[in-house]
């Protein structure tokens, strides 16, 4: 969604990017009704694009580069951070497209292997060097692997992935009484929209628990309200038995959160920036050079130091992003899409930072993702849709519950139930925005 402009809205973006290409009122109505029905972004049409969820950008910047129907289509990491259900559309619609135009070229980067199982021919690349390409059979067959996430890790120069194992978790000793996180019908209101509708759930002490929804469904507002960050409209909260409360500052020390955008101080070096969020913490002064060399330590980022976050690859951002949620010890890590976007060697050795942060020191982890196979790591977890959570269970007890083949599909089944057949995936009433025949121009 970075080709967008946040004050404009969908329509207004659309007839935008249509008058450049020169199309008259009635082929751009034609165009834009289209592309919007295909993506479900039809009931959107008179919302600011500044205020879609991550995913609804990044399905509006699609249809803005496919206005003009071009030749040559060039998708960077276009469904980063969009829920399942809308990834499944968003390919059936470039599907469609292609079907329509076959001459039509599309070059795709992603760091999700099951599109690249999709995709015509792959190009397997590591520190700017190609490090194979074949289709996505072929790849399978000459590395001898189940999937292309094994492919890609075995193509890998020997050094990036010595000492590479699987992710294993050991199992969870905790007490079902021992809670960490109660949340009892939480509400969230914006004026007439409730992002948040009577949440309830509880999470024991130590636990990995994994929360997915559809995009603007609600996750990253109920992480919030849990910190603190937001006032709940309606229901209540508790972190370790006492409610939270904005002002109790002494509990939110208890927290970590580690925000969906990257949020470090990108002026600031990395050194800089464990230190700082340590005062922030009120780590005692003498404690902080002790504190800063144990997270460095402990996440591996020695040889960055002194380098700028912009500066660092995105798996090490991430490193960082964790250890200054850490850094003052909580006891409660909340984590909100935290490995968007990120290799799958680099998302495996951040999932098993977080095991021994549960297993080893019992920290209690609260971690939303779009990932199927981080989804299955997951102790229990919870399935959002429009404000309101689905069903929790164990993983395999979800998949069970719906007949499915796996989670994703377990996962889309539980959308398209409770959206009646079909899903908005942007969590909110699925009402039909007037749009004019002729938008006004919008300027850049």
């Amino acid at each position: 969604g970075k080709n967008l402009y946040p004050t404009l809205s969908v329509e207004e973006n659309l007839q935008f990017f249509a008058r450049l290409f020169g199309h008259d009122a009635a082929e751009r109505r034609r165009r834009i009704d289209d592309l919007t029905q295909s993506t479900g972004l039809h009931p959107f049409l008179s919302r600011p694009a500044g205020k879609l969820s991550g995913g609804m950008k990044q399905k509006l910047g699609l249809c803005c580069a496919l206005i003009h129907d071009p030749d040559l289509l060039i998708l960077d990491e276009p469904t980063t951070g969009v829920d399942p259900l809308a990834r499944a559309q968003f390919w059936d619609l470039i599907d469609r497209i292609r079907a329509q135009r076959g001459a039509m070229s599309v070059i795709v980067a992603t760091a999700y292997m099951d599109e690249a199982q999709r995709f015509d021919w792959l190009v397997a690349m590591d520190d700017g060097k190609v490090l194979d390409t074949g289709t996505p059979q072929q790849l399978l067959e000459r590395t001898g692997s189940a999937s292309l996430e094994e492919a890609f890790i075995h193509l890998l120069p020997e050094e990036k992935k010595r000492g590479y194992e699987p992710v294993r978790i050991p199992s969870l000793e905790a007490a079902d009484d021992d809670i960490a996180i109660e949340a009892k019908d939480l509400t969230m209101r914006f004026g007439d929209f409730v992002a948040v509708d009577h949440v309830t759930f509880r999470i024991r002490r130590g636990e990995i628990f994994g929360f997915l929804g559809s995009n603007g469904c609600g996750k990253s507002t109920t992480m919030k309200m849990l910190t603190g960050l937001l006032p709940a409209s309606d229901g209540k909260a508790w972190l370790f038995g006492n409610e939270v409360d904005p002002h109790d500052i002494d509990t939110r020390r208890r927290v970590g959160y580690m925000s969906q955008a990257f949020s470090l101080y990108s002026e600031l070096s990395v050194r800089q920036n464990l230190v700082l969020h340590a005062q922030l913490f009120h780590v005692p002064e003498p404690e902080i050079p002790a504190r800063v060399e144990e997270m460095v330590e402990r996440f591996g980022l020695g040889q960055i130091l002194d380098s700028l976050p912009d500066s660092i690859p995105l798996g090490m951002r991430q490193r960082l992003s964790l250890a200054v949620a850490m850094v003052h010890k909580p006891e409660l890590l909340i984590l909100d899409e935290p490995t968007s976007g990120v290799d799958p060697i680099a998302r495996d050795n951040f999932w098993r930072l977080l095991i021994e942060l549960s297993r080893r020191d019992k920290v209690t982890i609260f971690i939303s993702t779009h990932f199927m196979n981080e989804a299955e790591r997951c102790d229990r977890m919870s399935m959002m849709h429009a404000g309101k959570v689905l069903d929790s269970d164990v993983p395999a007890r979800l998949v069970e519950k719906r007949g499915a083949k796996n989670l994703e599909e377990a996962f889309i089944g539980y959308l398209v139930e409770a959206s009646g057949g079909t899903a908005d995936n942007d969590g909110a009433p699925d009402t039909p925005a007037r749009a004019p025949a002729d938008a006004t121009q919008p300027h850049a």
